[in-house]
Order: C-alpha cells, then sequence, then structure tokens
C-alpha cells in the first residue's frame, strides 16, 4: 500500500492535533508560534506574509516548494483544515451511523484505485450558478478580470465551468506528487497576479480579506476536472464543541460514541 499524508493547515494550535492519526499531519500557518512538533510555514522556501488573503493556500504552497520532494511518486499528498476532517467514504446527509467520528477519519489510500484526485463532496447550489454564488457572497468587482487574466482556452472552459450548479469547496484534495506539482505550477503565478490585482484594487477589506482565496477555490474544483480523473470523499466539520481546546484536555471528542451521527458536512444550498 502507497503512503498517505495529509497536511492538516491551521492559523491556530488545538489540543485535537494529539488525537489524530499519524498520517494527519499540522502544519501551521500566519504568525502565530507552534508546537514543536507541528511543521510551520515560515521555515523554508514560503508566502507566509499572505496568508491572511490566500489563506490555506499558502501552506499548499509550502508543502509544494519544500516537501514535495521526499515523496515516492505513487504516494498521496492531501490537505484538510483544523476544522474540516477527511472521512472514508462519500456519506449521505441522511445517514445514521451510530459510530464515533473517529472511527471514520481516512487514514489508507485503500479507495483510491481507479482516480488521481479526490475533491470534498460537492457543494450543490439550488438556486444559483457558481458565478453567481460568488457575486453574491463576494461582490462582482474582481472576477471578471481574474478569468480575463488567463489564456483564451481555460479563461473561455471556467467561464463554461462557473455556470455549473455545484463545485468542491474549501480547497481541499487528494492527489499524487506529480499532479499536485502540476497544479501548483500553473495556480501560484495565477493566483499572486490575482493577489496584486486585489491590492491595487484595495479589494481585500473586511468579509473579503481572503478574496484571493475565495476565488481560487472555485478554480482549483475546475482545474481538477479538467486535468485528472477526480473522485469524491466527504469531510467533517467541527463546530466549537468537538474543536474545543478545553474538552480536549480531558477527552478526545472524535471519540465519543455517536457522533458519527451529526456528520458528515453536507453542503446543499
Amino acid at each position: 500500500m502507497n503512503d498517505l499524508f495529509i497536511y492538516c493547515l491551521t492559523s491556530k494550535q488545538y489540543n485535537l492535533f494529539k488525537y489524530l492519526p499519524s498520517n494527519i499531519i499540522p502544519l501551521g500557518l500566519g504568525d502565530n508560534i507552534y508546537p514543536k512538533n507541528f511543521l510551520n510555514e515560515k521555515s523554508g522556501i514560503n508566502i507566509s506574509k499572505h496568508n491572511k488573503n490566500l489563506a490555506e493556500m499558502t501552506g499548499i504552497y509550502w508543502v509544494y516548494k519544500n516537501q514535495i520532494k521526499n515523496f515516492k511518486k505513487d504516494d498521496w499528498v492531501g490537505f484538510c483544515h483544523y476544522r474540516r476532517f477527511w472521512l472514508n467514504d462519500y456519506y449521505k446527509q441522511s445517514h445514521r451511523i451510530r459510530s464515533s467520528l473517529h472511527s471514520k477519519l481516512l487514514i489508507h489510500d485503500e479507495k483510491f484505485k481507479k482516480t488521481e484526485v479526490i475533491l470534498a463532496q460537492p457543494t450543490k447550489l439550488k438556486r444559483e450558478t457558481i458565478i453567481d454564488h460568488f457575486i453574491n457572497n463576494h461582490g462582482d468587482e474582481m472576477i471578471f478580470d481574474a478569468i480575463n487574466i488567463l489564456d483564451d482556452q481555460n479563461a473561455k472552459a471556467f467561464k463554461d465551468y462557473l455556470n455549473k450548479r455545484e463545485f468542491s469547496c474549501c480547497n481541499m484534495f487528494i492527489t499524487k506528487p506529480k499532479i499536485l506539482g502540476n497544479y501548483c505550477e500553473f495556480v501560484f503565478p495565477y493566483l499572486l497576479k490575482i493577489l496584486k490585482y486585489c491590492e491595487d484594487k484595495n479589494l481585500c477589506t473586511g468579509k473579503n480579506i481572503k478574496l484571493p482565496a475565495y476565488f481560487i477555490e472555485r478554480f482549483t474544483s475546475f482545474w481538477f476536472h479538467m486535468n485528472a480523473n477526480v473522485s469524491y470523499l466527504s469531510y467533517a466539520q467541527l463546530n466549537s464543541f468537538f474543536a474545543s481546546n478545553f474538552l480536549n484536555k480531558y477527552i478526545n471528542t472524535f471519540k465519543i460514541p455517536g457522533t458519527f451521527m451529526f456528520y458528515p458536512t453536507v453542503l446543499d444550498i
């Protein structure tokens, strides 16, 4: 069996990390101080100064620049967030599995034999297209100019994709090192151009402080669909109870019996 490495991108230190399977690796982002057992994006080649605008993307960049050379070609490399964790299957909203969330965390790659990329279970939009959803939440001051930065072929294909009604959110994915490299080689020059555009127009303010990251999560979903064979897994998004540092001092909230009944997070909006 090939190795599976999932980097858990976090801007905070959480006690729950001590309970995670060993293949989920905490990677600290931004300016906070992290324990010695954490990886830290400020080491090595990094764009950590842009974390406030690019969010989890600065962590993906750090892995690309500093870790990718350490993987074997058949390894799997993925990303999750401090409150969003991969599950071991694709679950419906109506599931009634009376086990703990811990028992459903993804710890191996046996389901990956017929795919090249795992994306998060798609967000389904009932009343909007993807582009409508973006504009309604973040405005229309940058999206059309950001699309036009692309070459003509990719711009047209991306516009077509944005007229669909589902996409995988959060820049969460699992793939092979070569595909990760191809993704990063395309996306980061593009993303940094978008960031400069947003800075020049003073668009990264208020709720849109992470505007380039919100945009690129739509593009990430598009890019993988255009360039690889995609499958899906569900993820759990922890609420404040499960992520509580106080509770996780004393108990592993992942292992509370029956907690899986609350998950996975299925976004159908």
